[in-house]
């Protein structure tokens, strides 16, 4: 009997049965060189999934299991909603190797491109998805090496709004070792694995990769979602990874912006060093183009700021380095249930390293398999598939189950490259776009150019937008002002003109500047209320906030614009522990004010030491007399032991009538025998401590003087 026959029967016989005790085995989704991918259901949990596992003679080698174990674990740590969740991974008693992950429904992004090109706005926010789940990846060391439509899955959330996940992260990076060990010129001849159309460079020439291979081949998904076409197509495989390597792309089509070609030529640079250091600057490039377009055209918001994970500036790990040593791939295999079209089936391949860096700490070789998907596109099969799993697949319902079952590899084994090719360029020399601001909280629908002239709203032309931007980010403030301010000569309430203004004068050092940045967001929030949910405007707003030489203005902008956004910032101020930073007290209690408007943020008031300070504070009261009485009745009220060395502080005295206001004079005759009262309560409810502080008080005035200061006096 054949492998492949083989094969067939050993997969079919596990449907029915139950793996790992939990997993029932349900239905073949899709098998390829490595193992095959099943729907399972899990019977604690009552919930379908999908069960990957490796192939009978792939487990009996030590090495490729220990393997498999290491790419799954390292799959396992990926958590974000635009990755596809691995769950489990382990061992059955018979030894045999899997994996559980999430079942999703939906459609491959490969489906979507069949209609030809996208809208732009479309395309740039399934683009920042992308680019997010990139985020996450590298930020755990991770690279995905085999990015294409068919690893790109568009589902959709509770809300109908489209979420992208991004799938097959790589099941292994496997050695042969067999043709290591005859001495096959490996440094000489590239053992390439990935799919040409979508390859970078690096992956293409079998040189050492790391996180900007990824930034690559998501600029060519970005450009086919654009153009409709990929940059680089050709029947012969090795033809097609020579253009990858020494053609530039055509150009996009006319109507693509000027800003979104930018960025999306930065992203395929031939060289890595002239692409985008990490996936966080490609996407902020892009949701600074989608703020503008959406801007200009008044269309409203489509994504909201929680979508897909974004990462927030105020949570914000830092910009993804080098991904470190090790093995550093992920496996990552969902599969889609549901009834309707037909299945699209992926087939599982081994990689095999090309090359070998001396620093593994800033770069992984390439080796990562490839998936092919079966029945759709132009797949490959390593082997026929027999009658007997064509019958199991003929009987799934006919919907786009998505299934990532493995990979079939394609391994195209490319020559040395002749020298001083007439086509090769050695980099693109395109400057690109690092933008500092994201969007403006609008949310986008179609793509612009669908609009009609009468509905688009006047405003600043998004290559305007972008140069400001990209000014900003080098922290050039006077080339930014130099831009904004003939641009809001024509728009003087343009929010994202005044936001931008702020982001330049806060970068300035003079008090002035700062001031006036504040305006700037303040007068950007009257325009755009929404802004106070944009991440980047928050994050940068709180940052300007706690600047000490403009705490005045930055309390009123607090109290007067920013609702409970401000909150966390005026809880600060009131919670200090620092004596030096104790705001007076009609600040301090202009503050309280607004923040017992809040059930939540009440909660988060230390009333305590906020009472404490007020015994010490009421002197410079607007009525010190009533403001004294009033804070002792709060104590008695409380009866707290926390009030015990405060009310027994030898240096508290009660104000002298000096506001003028007669209600007040009424109230300051009376409050020494006030404090009298409370002091006598507290000494029956706490008799020690009130015994300590009242005999202690007269032998330590410093430390009572210390007390004071402590709380604000």
């Amino acid at each position: 009997m054949s492998e492949p026959a083989k094969q067939a029967e050993e997969l079919e016989a596990l449907i029915g049965t139950t793996l790992a005790q939990r997993y029932r085995i349900d239905a073949l989704l899709g098998m390829g060189g490595m193992g095959a991918v099943f729907r399972a259901h899990h019977l604690l949990l009552k919930r379908d999934v999908a069960v990957k596992v490796l192939h009978r003679e792939l487990v009996a080698n030590e090495e490729l299991s220990r393997r498999f174990d290491r790419e799954a674990q390292s799959a396992a740590r990926l958590d974000h909603p635009n990755v596809i969740p691995v769950t489990e991974f382990g061992s059955t008693d018979a030894g045999m190797k899997y994996m559980v992950m999430q079942l999703l429904e939906g459609e491959e992004l490969s489906n979507l491109l069949v209609g030809g090109p996208m809208d732009q706005l479309r395309a740039i926010e399934l683009e920042i998805q992308i680019l997010r789940g990139l985020e996450h990846a590298h930020s755990k060391g991770v690279i995905h090496r085999d990015l294409k439509p068919e690893n790109v899955f568009v589902t959709r959330d509770h809300e109908g709004e489209e979420v992208l996940k991004l799938v097959d992260f790589g099941i292994a990076k496997i050695v042969d070792e067999e043709e290591v060990e005859e001495g096959k010129p490996l440094t000489r001849m590239g053992l390439v694995f990935g799919t040409p159309h979508y390859m970078s460079p690096e992956q293409a020439t079998g040189t050492a990769i790391d996180q900007r291979t990824d930034i690559y081949s998501a600029g060519v998904l970005l450009y086919q979602m654009l153009a409709g076409r990929v940059p680089f197509d050709h029947d012969d495989p090795v033809s097609l990874i020579r253009m990858q390597v020494a053609v530039e792309p055509p150009p996009l089509p006319d109507h693509v912006r000027p800003a979104l070609v930018q960025v999306v030529m930065r992203m395929m640079a031939k060289a890595k060093d002239q692409r985008y250091p990490d996936a966080r600057l490609a996407r902020k490039d892009l949701q600074s183009i989608h703020s503008a377009l959406s801007h200009e055209m008044g269309i409203p918001a489509r994504f909201a700021r929680e979508d897909t994970g974004i990462v927030d500036p105020r949570d914000i790990y830092g910009p993804g380095g080098v991904p470190g040593s090790g093995s550093m791939s992920t496996a990552s295999h969902p599969s889609l249930s549901g009834t309707g079209s037909h299945p699209s089936l992926s087939g599982m391949g081994s990689g095999v390293n090309a090359a070998n860096d001396s620093n593994p700490a800033s770069a992984i070789t390439p080796g990562s398999p490839t998936m092919m998907p079966i029945g759709t596109g132009p797949a490959r099969q390593p082997t026929a598939m027999h009658p007997a799993i064509q019958r199991s697949l003929a009987a799934i319902p006919r919907k786009w189950l998505y299934v990532v079952g493995g990979f079939i590899g394609l391994l195209v084994l490319i020559a040395m490259w002749p020298g001083g090719d007439d086509d090769e360029d050695s980099g693109d020399g395109d400057d690109g776009v690092v933008v500092g601001a994201g969007d403006d909280g609008s949310k986008a629908g179609g793509d612009g150019e669908e609009a009609q002239p009468d509905t688009k709203k006047p405003g600043v032309d998004p290559d305007t937008m972008l140069a400001i931007d990209q000014a900003l980010t080098s922290k050039n403030d006077d080339a930014a002002l130099d831009l904004i301010r003939p641009a809001r000569d024509k728009f003087p309430n343009d929010p994202q003109l005044l936001w931008r203004e702020g982001k330049a004068l806060a970068l300035q050092r003079a008090k002035s500047s700062k001031v006036t940045a504040l305006e700037r967001y303040g007068q950007a929030l009257d325009q755009n209320p929404d802004l106070i949910e944009d991440p980047d405007f928050y994050a940068e707003l709180n940052a300007l906030l706690r600047n000490s030489t403009v705490q005045e203005q930055a309390i009123n902008l607090a109290l007067q614009k920013l609702g409970p956004s401000g909150h966390k910032f005026l809880l600060e101020l009131v919670n200090v522990d620092d004596p030096k930073k104790v705001l007076d007290w009609v600040d301090r209690h202009r503050v309280l004010t607004e923040l017992n408007s809040s059930e939540e943020s009440q909660k988060l008031v230390d009333w305590q030491l906020n009472l404490a300070r007020d015994l010490y504070q009421a002197p410079k009261a607007p009525k010190p007399c009533i403001a004294f009485r009033d804070t002792l009745d709060a104590i008695s009220k409380a009866e707290d032991v926390y009030f015990v060395e405060h009310i027994f502080n030898a240096k508290l005295t009660p104000p002298e009538f000096t506001s003028g206001d007669a209600e007040d004079g009424e109230v300051c005759g009376n409050l020494e025998a006030k404090l009298g009262i409370v002091r006598a309560q507290l000494s029956v409810a706490y008799p020690e401590e009130a015994a300590k502080y009242s005999e202690g008080t007269k032998k330590s005035g410093g430390s009572s003087k210390k007390k004071k200061k402590i709380f604000g006096g």
